[in-house]
């Protein structure tokens, strides 16, 4: 793996909001700056891109007070490039991955967090776990281990560092195929034992197979004549059952029949009583007719027609009445008039001037007391005439009066004859119903007397009916009994049959098991615990030529001699004696942990698949002298590493780097500066 690109945003004291872009070259590459500045930073945020959280913890890296940051990580592995987008943000009191991206081949794919860090290890060739809090041990222990951690498993529990060197060189697998061969080796013993246990009844389940085919054959054989018997019993049923339904049915209708004469009874008394209502009824009829319709249309018919109607006669009388009305009115009027000058007359004087009344009132009087006679004598004949036509509206509705009493009796002898015609018909239908019931009633009774001759017949034919369904169900039920048990035997045949196969199979798969289970104590672990060690001692052997080579290479002291021993934990000697790890100066404990750093990575480099060609180290002249400083040039060349990333406060190491990038805080934020080196 080459790292091309690093950028960050708001990751730790990266908080100023704005992106932070690292372009690295390959080869040594130099991050300089004062403790504190913000160097480590940068690696954590490489690591973190590389595989989530692992140990780390969100609010570790996102800047205080922010909401959300990011890392963006442009690496080669293989020749093929990716980038890798990780970003954070703040959910409650949580700092959480939000978004996860990787871009192969002009692709973008969305990850969650864990398959990100899946499809991570895969492209690195790293064999080891995948949980995104799982650490990546080949990645911290072969291309970044902070030297703290590195003067750690120094000291830690040898059972525990042959653990971590174990995962970190793909040996764990050995110890893990012995251990799971010990579990199969157990598992298939106690399958094994199993199939034994399943077996045993073998012979007694063969002789139930046995008897149940025997049994099959007795079966097979009765059926048939079962089967005839069911057919036989069936037929006979079949035929007493026409026969019976048959005279069933004759009976229904003779019980329909008898149970009409009570009906029909009824029936002929309702007649009779009807024909007598209704022949009644015809003579009150006729005797109506006769009676009061016909004298009252002869009436009518008798009576001389008036020459005027009575609304015309009416009218003219109302005339007369308007003519004497007006009449009577004149002849008051002329009566007041004739009263007042015959008063004038006799007093002489007018009462409104005072003058003396001539002689011409008098001849006015005269001619008053004419025209009054003259009014009077029309009063006189219009009266005479409104008497006439009086009594000739009187004669007029007299007649039509008589008219309508005519027109309502013919309207009545009319009806009356549709009503006598009805009953005539009617009392002919119920006469005809009559004799048709009659004939109907003595049927019935001739059908009566015939039902109780069927009624035996019916009894016998039911209790031979009654039998013969009893023999029927009864060869029915063998012969389903029969059938049934085959079934059922040649079920428990196949199951019998099965079971002994499953039996067979267990004896014969119990004896393959205990071959498996022999060849695995027998042959396989040896074989794989003998490679493991044999794996680990010549692994412990390069290891130990790496670590004094290195080792050598820092410190020039030939009364002083290192190795590791086969659980790979160093030892080391002063003029001929073991001294301990507390009893080494800190240049000395430095360039140990150093050189036991630089041999494990060149023992995974030469075990993992995929070589790291990448190599990250963190303060890694602490302690040391100028001399030692300068030897470190020469130990990374010896390193074969494509792409060495140093971090150091050390401005010794400038003479060494290919770049140097300077980082430095201002204002509380970190800052990082491309120096050419």
């Amino acid at each position: 793996m080459i790292v091309r690109n690093l950028v960050l945003r708001n990751i730790r004291s990266y908080n100023d909001g704005e992106e932070t872009r690292l372009d690295l070259p390959e080869g040594v590459v130099l991050f300089e700056g004062d403790i504190g500045s913000g160097k480590s930073t940068l690696l954590y945020a490489l690591e973190f891109a590389l595989f989530g959280f692992s140990d780390m913890k969100g609010a570790h890296l996102l800047s205080e007070g922010k909401k959300s940051g990011r890392v963006s990580l442009t690496f080669e592995s293989d020749g093929t490039e990716y980038t890798i987008e990780r970003n954070l943000k703040v959910r409650g009191e949580d700092v959480v991955q939000d978004e996860c991206h990787i871009t192969s081949g002009g692709e973008r794919e969305r990850l969650s967090p864990s398959d990100l860090k899946e499809r991570v290890v895969s492209i690195l060739g790293f064999n080891e776990p995948t949980h995104p809090r799982a650490e990546s041990l080949v990645y911290r222990y072969a291309v970044f281990t902070p030297q703290e951690q590195m003067k750690e498993i120094l000291t830690q529990n040898p059972e525990n560092r042959l653990h971590v060197i174990r995962r970190v060189l793909g040996a764990q697998s050995y110890q893990v195929a012995a251990e799971n061969s010990e579990l199969v080796e157990k598992r298939l013993k106690e399958v094994a034992y199993g199939h034994k246990k399943a077996a045993e009844d073998l012979e007694e389940k063969n002789d139930d197979m046995d008897e149940k085919s025997r049994t099959i054959a007795q079966l097979e054989s009765d059926i048939p004549r079962l089967r005839e018997r069911e057919a036989t019993a069936a037929r006979l049923v079949r035929s007493l059952e026409a026969e019976w339904k048959d005279c069933l049915g004759q009976r229904e209708e003779m019980s329909k029949a008898e149970a009409r004469i009570p009906l029909l009874k009824q029936e002929v008394v309702d007649l009779n009583a009807r024909i007598a209502d209704d022949e009644a009824k015809l003579k009150a009829l006729e005797s109506q007719l006769a009676d009061e319709i016909e004298p009252l249309i002869h009436a009518f018919e008798s009576m001389p027609r008036p020459p005027q109607e009575a609304k015309r006669v009416e009218a003219e009388l109302n005339s007369e009445r308007d003519s004497l009305a007006r009449l009577k009115e004149s002849k008051r009027v002329l009566e007041a008039e004739l009263e007042k000058t015959r008063e004038l007359l006799a007093k002489g004087v007018c009462p409104l001037c005072g003058q003396k009344i001539t002689g011409g009132l008098s001849a006015r009087t005269e001619h008053a007391e004419l025209e009054l006679r003259r009014v009077a004598e029309q009063v006189s004949a219009v009266e005479a005439s409104f008497a006439a036509i009086s009594r000739q509206l009187e004669a007029a509705r007299a007649f039509e009066e008589k008219e309508k009493e005519g027109i309502r009796a013919r309207k009545e002898s009319a009806r009356v004859d549709r009503e006598l015609a009805s009953l005539r018909r009617d009392v002919q239908e119920t006469r005809m119903k009559l004799s048709k019931s009659t004939v109907e009633l003595g049927e019935s009774s001739a059908r009566a007397r015939e039902m109780r001759g069927l009624s035996v017949k019916i009894a016998d034919l039911e209790s031979r009916l009654n039998q013969a369904r009893q023999d029927d169900r009864k060869a029915g039920l063998e012969l389903t009994q029969a059938r049934t048990e085959l079934t059922d035997s040649a079920k428990e045949l196949e199951k019998l049959r099965i079971e002994v196969d499953k039996k067979a199979a267990a004896l014969e798969e119990a004896g393959r098991l205990t071959t498996y289970q022999n060849w695995l104590s027998s042959y396989f672990r040896p074989t794989v615990e003998l490679i493991e060690k044999q794996t680990l001692s010549l692994a412990a052997a390069r290891f130990n030529d790496h670590f004094q080579r290195f080792f050598t290479s820092l410190v020039d002291d030939p009364d002083m001699v290192v190795r590791v021993n086969e659980e790979f934990s160093p030892v080391f000697e002063r003029e001929g004696f073991e001294q301990d790890f507390e009893a080494l100066s800190g240049g000395e404990r430095t360039s140990m942990a150093l050189a036991y750093r630089f041999a494990l990575n060149s023992v995974v480099k030469e075990t993992v698949s995929s070589r790291p060609e990448l190599l990250i180290l963190d303060e890694p002249t602490d302690g040391f002298s100028k001399e030692q400083v300068f030897k470190m040039r020469g130990l990374l060349e010896n390193l074969d590493s494509k792409q060495v990333i140093l971090v150091s406060h050390e401005k010794e190491l400038e003479s060494m780097a290919d770049h140097i990038f300077r980082v430095e805080k201002r204002n509380g934020t970190s800052v990082v500066s491309d120096i050419i080196a």
